[in-house]
């Protein structure tokens, strides 16, 4: 079949140049089309459940709405959690879902449960779900920069009912959730003296403000040939004037008595105001208003963003003076993203021209596999645009890596052409054009069993990837993904596209010098026509003169034209770089034939150190010291030893993809007694220093929450996006890390526990996923507040004695710290009184804590109205008991006589998992171990210290670590027998390729020593291992057998050919299989390791993770040059071993008997 496809591809140019045409455009279409994110969406597969309860504390939250909730969706199909929180006046309930489930069918089912759910809770509260979005929607940050005139009020209004609406009516847009400045409330505060002296119960008054706010309609009436419709108008607000409706307001008749209206401006006053607000955002130390953006779930992020914007400056030219600034915007780091790896990609397509170039001197060859590149690649955006994958870091980064083996596939395949074609021209070109086209044909099928078998083992490496879960399977699916599709498109590429270019480019034309030079100068005067037409835009592309331009493409042109025109296929006996290959390579191959022990002592050395870098040195040593202790000896005394053993002291795991956003997220905490206000000044005094550091551009601070379901925070809970200024706008020699060592620094300010070093992405994942905002934390499960408030404080005692913790970094739950106000209604005096317990209890809301009891209707806007007592009377704690209460018997007593007072200690906000009450106890690695190693001291410490008594928690209480880390704990688990199995199925596909099976061993050997090279590579630049860089292993698991297979499959070809009678006869065809092979597989083997430095050096936002994954490839790579000697002498000194024990094998059966002479 393969050698139908080429003989196809060879003999029917036009129809194959036609299909490339087609893919070509489908691809550039493809490119365009395919979504662009910074990175995939990891946000968990969840639904949120949002109440509002407003007023309510924490434990009513729970006990009446989170609990009856969280219970209920337990049931939900496909549900693998319930996670509730409750706040003051709110209740979250994320319910999350397996990975493979549907998005909008885990929507319906929870709106399924809710039906029935709701019946369990108090009346009037209504559950809703969450916008259609993931945790990782927020992708746009805007303030709005008012006019000198405009106030907070005027400015929240404007956000609330013309911005919000306009921008969440763009195609792709969730929600846009405002924040920020007051929301407009019209306030009745009423004197408790004056409703005594007018014997009017308070919930009266709330009754009738009620119906003064009132609509009617009275259906139609006929007259005169016309039906009129009748409708009676009431709602306060209507002609939009807000002295017009305080006026409404004020006029609002109570009760008559005796003819004489009582109205509300006799019991109290009626005055504009701020709504009560648990959320408000700064700038740069500034209060501000403003909006998110959350984007709908599967939406293309850049063009919702893009929208965003033409929608914006559509809509500013009306705003009253009134601009947008972006204060976070994820295009920015999209953008820098894409065009880091797009850089990268360009470079690496260069650098393998080159490459090539160098080792054939042959510009026409080298293009026939620089033209090829592109083209797989451009095949891959169109799989990527037919199965759903974005473009983001990882898809890209897959195709990245790849680079390296596509070229490989095509480097094999041409130069196996070339090579024949140029022995064919030098003996004359017997046969004319139709041997060449055999020729061609005979050449790529040579070697297109030994590409498909290199490629099918590179795609089952990438198994283990699919094999992943969670976080770190969408985070990596899309570069597994990619990697399959590039490295497929690749073998279509070399199989079809090379052979039919290798027939048009692959040919020496004999051509005067007169019209070389005349078609050179042609050539030349076009290209310079070209660059001067095109001048203005490559001007302002490369800062470089038009004339310059100009002068540099003539002269590029016409000696690339003149080059080509006169080049000539040379065999490989006449390249000087082939000649250098062959001079320095036989040689050391006879050697190494003749001294095979003292061979393998060096891909035996190069294993052991792979390992000690991996576990340390001193762990691979301990068996020999074993022994050396058993024979009596020291091994400490052995000069060097001591040495050895410290050469590599083990590589450290961490947790999270060292992704660099360009920005910071700092979460501190603040004691959870701080009030709304406090916090606030603990929020802007933190910005204006954090805005201070030179580095820093802007700071947006957030505190509470955001009108939206997707946060979950309280009201002393900080928020902080601190965005950096372009790296070369920093100080000299500053880093990242010092600049959030910087930040810590000048913003823990007394009562402030510092935070965690987070970004904005890797932080809403991290809430997200475990429900903390720190990388790692003990969640501590329990069945009462109280217990886990204790449990927590001893906990967090236990953890600062860790050496592996970052004491100061330590962060427990206080459960129970927000002071309480409670009153206990005494339901004998109520009764006595003809009160009861509901009445009392709103007297109590309404009087201290105000009751919106309606909304004003003001064209589209709408505005609460309150009803409370007077100001100087609510926060006057000591007073409150002795509040005047009206009975509806008409009586006048103090609220002492119908419920109790008292201070106490309740819960800010309570956390459940699955319907069980949880806290957390936060902490950071002290930096002396790596995460995974931190958390695994961490939980072996706890668990001793329950062991022995020190830590002594109630029965039923467990503990367990969560955060970020639990990905790579999963993903190391399961790759620990995923790996091995796939690497014994690229072992199976080795051996159906030879048949044999000590020959599929020689070439599996490469994976050892590619895997040690690797290893060695990240301990010597101190490298964290992570899932990432387990990935670049995969890959470099794939490749690191090409080249071995490429050369397995020529020496099993030359050895069936040849006649073999003695061991120089063997290692004479060993030599001249080495020779025929190893130029291509230095080529592949370069250009693996040359292609990628582009990445390895590359340092704009997304380098550290495409890093990560290049760093196995070029040290495994590097070291796998060993292949090029491993396979030949293994095969040869196999081969030796069966012939010199008399055995029978196949190859002894060859017939040719021109086997080269020993050297």
């Amino acid at each position: 079949m393969l050698r139908a496809l080429i003989s196809f591809s060879i003999r029917e140019p036009l129809i194959m140049l036609c299909a490339t045409a087609l893919l070509i455009g489908f691809g550039w279409f493809s490119v365009r089309e395919v979504p662009i994110d910074a990175i995939p969406n990891i946000g968990e597969n969840q639904v949120i459940i949002f109440t509002a309860w407003p007023g309510r504390s924490p434990k009513d939250v729970e006990d009446q709405v989170t609990y009856p909730l969280s219970v209920s969706m337990l049931a939900v199909p496909d549900a693998e959690s319930v996670r509730g929180k409750s706040l003051f006046g709110y209740s979250f309930v994320q319910v999350t879902f397996k990975d493979s489930t549907d998005f909008y069918w885990a929507r319906s089912r929870v709106a399924e449960q809710l039906g029935t759910a709701a019946a369990l809770l108090p009346e009037g509260v209504v559950p809703t779900l969450g916008p259609d979005a993931t945790g990782l929607g927020q992708v746009l940050y805007y303030v709005l920069e008012p006019p000198p005139e405009m106030n907070l009020a005027e400015l929240r209004s404007l956000q609330d009912f013309v911005v919000k609406y306009e921008l969440q009516a763009v195609p792709g847009v969730s929600e846009v959730a405002s924040v920020g400045g007051y929301v407009r409330q019209y306030q009745i505060e009423i004197d408790p003296d004056k409703l005594r002296f007018h014997d009017i119960p308070l919930d009266q008054v709330t009754d009738a403000v009620r119906k003064s706010n009132i609509d009617v309609g009275a259906k139609t009436v006929e007259s005169g040939g016309m039906e009129y419709i009748i409708r009676g108008r009431g709602f306060i607000g209507a002609d939009q004037d807000t002295s017009q409706a305080v006026s409404d307001i004020e006029q609002t008749v109570i009760r008559s008595r005796e003819g004489v209206p009582i109205r509300i401006r006799d019991l109290g006053s009626v005055q504009l105001g701020p709504e009560f607000r648990r959320g408000a955002i700064d700038l740069n130390g500034a209060e501000a208003v403003g909006g998110v953006v959350v984007m709908r779930f599967g939406e293309n992020p850049r063009k919702v963003i893009d929208r965003i914007k033409l929608k914006m400056s559509q809509i500013e030219p009306s705003l009253k003076g009134v601009k947008f600034d972006l204060i976070y915007d994820r295009t920015g780091l999209i953008n820098e993203t894409i065009g880091t790896l797009t850089t990268a990609l360009t470079q690496e397509v260069i650098i393998t021209a080159v490459v090539i170039l160098l080792f054939l001197l042959h510009l026409r060859a080298s293009l026939v596999v620089a033209i090829t590149l592109p083209i797989a690649v451009l095949m891959a955006f169109i799989a990527m645009n037919v199965f759903g994958i974005d473009a983001n870091i990882m898809s890209l980064a897959g195709i990245a890596i790849a680079i390296g083996t596509m070229v490989d596939m095509g480097i094999v395949v041409s130069e196996s052409i070339y090579d024949q074609l140029a022995e064919w021209e030098a003996k004359g070109k017997p046969g004319g054009k139709a041997a060449r086209l055999s020729v061609i044909n005979t050449a790529a099928a040579e070697v297109a069993p030994a590409v498909v078998t290199a490629v099918m083992t590179t795609v089952v490496s990438f198994f283990p990837v699919f094999m992943l879960t969670g976080r770190d399977y969408k985070l990596f699916a899309p570069l597994a993904w990619t990697k399959t599709f590039s490295i497929t498109a690749a073998l279509i590429v070399a199989i079809t596209l090379v052979p039919l270019l290798s027939r048009l480019f692959l040919a020496s034309h004999q051509r005067t010098h007169r019209r070389r030079t005349l078609i050179s100068v042609v050539f030349a005067l076009v290209c310079g026509l070209l660059v001067w037409s095109a001048g203005e835009t490559l001007v302002s592309l490369t800062s470089i003169s038009l004339i310059a331009l100009t002068a540099g493409a003539v002269i590029a042109g016409g000696s690339c034209s003149y080059w080509i025109l006169s080049e000539r296929l040379r065999p490989v006996d006449e390249n000087p770089i082939g000649k250098m290959i062959h001079f320095l390579y036989e040689p050391t191959l006879r050697f190494f034939m003749r001294h095979k022990l003292l061979f393998f002592s060096f891909p035996t050395l190069v294993v052991l150190l792979g390992m000690g870098a991996w576990i340390g040195m001193h762990s691979v040593l301990k068996p020999f010291e074993s022994v050396a202790r058993f024979l009596g000896v020291d091994a400490d005394e052995v000069p060097g030893w001591v040495e050895a053993k410290h050469l590599f002291p083990g590589l450290e795991s961490n947790d999270w993809i060292a992704l660099d956003e360009g920005s910071w997220f700092y979460m501190p905490t603040l004691y959870p007694a701080a009030s709304f206000t406090q916090a606030m000044e603990v929020l802007q005094t933190q910005d204006a220093l954090i805005k201070e550091i030179p580095e820093v551009e802007n700071v947006l601070g957030k505190i509470g929450r955001i009108d939206s379901a997707l946060d979950p925070a309280p009201a002393a809970m900080i928020e902080t996006y601190v965005m950096l200024k372009p790296v070369e706008e920093w100080r000299e020699g500053i880093t990242s890390k010092e600049i959030w060592e910087q930040i810590n620094a000048v913003a823990t300010l007394p009562g402030v526990t510092p935070a965690s070093p987070l970004q904005p992405i890797e932080g809403r994942v991290i809430m997200l996923q475990s429900g903390i905002k720190a990388p790692m934390a003990i969640r501590i499960f329990g069945d009462s507040l109280d217990g886990l408030a204790q449990a927590s404080i001893a906990v967090a005692d236990h953890l600062k004695q860790i050496p592996q913790v970052n004491g100061s970094t330590v962060n427990p739950d206080i459960v129970l710290g927000k002071p309480y106000v409670e009153f206990d209604v005494n339901r004998e005096n109520a009764a006595r009184y003809g009160m009861s317990t509901a009445m009392v209890n709103e007297i109590i809301e309404t009087a201290l804590g105000g009751s919106n009891v309606t909304r004003t209707v003001e064209g589209r806007e709408r505005y609460p109205i309150r009803v409370r007592y007077e100001r100087n009377l609510r926060e006057q704690i000591d007073e409150l008991s002795r509040l005047p209460v009206v009975t509806h018997s008409d009586e006048i007593i103090p609220l002492s006589l119908l419920a109790e007072m008292k201070t106490t200690w309740g819960p800010g906000a309570i956390n459940s998992e699955d319907a069980r009450l949880v806290a957390h106890v936060s902490f950071s690695a002290s930096g002396q171990e790596g995460a995974l190693e931190t958390v695994a001291a961490v939980e072996q410490s706890l668990r001793a210290a329950q062991e022995d008594g020190s830590l002594d928690l109630p029965a039923g209480y467990a503990l367990q670590a969560v955060g970020s880390f639990q990905n790579q704990v999963e993903a190391n688990n399961r790759l620990m027998w995923v790996v091995p199995l796939v690497i014994l199925t690229n072992l199976f596909i080795i051996y159906l390729q030879f048949r044999n099976f000590p020959i599929a061993l020689a070439v599996f050997s490469g994976i050892p020593v590619a895997f040690a090279g690797g290893m060695i590579l990240l301990a010597v630049n101190d490298i964290q291992i992570n899932t990432a860089v387990w990935v670049g292993f995969i890959a470099l698991f794939g490749i690191a057998v090409d080249d071995g297979v490429v050369m397995a499959t020529y020496l099993d070809q030359v050895f069936t050919r040849k006649r073999l009678k003695n061991t120089t006869d063997i290692r004479n065809a060993v030599v001249e299989a080495g020779l025929k092979r190893i130029r291509p597989c230095l080529m592949t083997t370069f250009t693996t390791i040359i292609a990628l430095l582009p990445v390895i050096y590359s340092t704009g936002r997304g380098s550290d993770v495409a890093k990560a994954m290049a760093w196995p490839v070029i040290g495994g790579m590097t070291v796998a040059l060993l292949t090029l000697f491993v396979v030949p002498v293994t095969f040869a000194a196999y081969k030796e071993f069966k012939m010199n024990l008399g055995l029978d094998d196949p190859h002894w059966a060859g017939t040719d008997d021109d086997v080269p002479s020993v050297s």
